[in-house]
């Protein structure tokens, strides 16, 4: 049986087209530490990009639509 990791999940979820915001974060996978992970992707090279909803202060995450990483050599 594989575990995905919070990385694994978060992945999923952008490649998917789905925003993720530290609340959805939290009560879909338990992750705390979102930022972090979305540290992690920029620094390998995801184009992962942040934008505010209503000024709440809250950022919601995405990549570009139809983009795909590149294959693991």
């Amino acid at each position: 049986m594989k575990h995905d990791t919070q990385l694994d999940k978060i992945k999923a979820d952008l490649l998917s087209g789905r925003r993720v915001d530290s609340v959805t974060a939290f009560s879909q996978h338990c992750i705390t530490r979102l930022s972090a992970i979305i540290y992690r992707l920029r620094e390998r090279g995801w184009p992962v990009v942040a934008d505010q909803d209503g000024g709440n202060g809250l950022a919601r995450y995405s990549v570009p639509e139809g983009w795909k990483p590149e294959p693991p050599l």
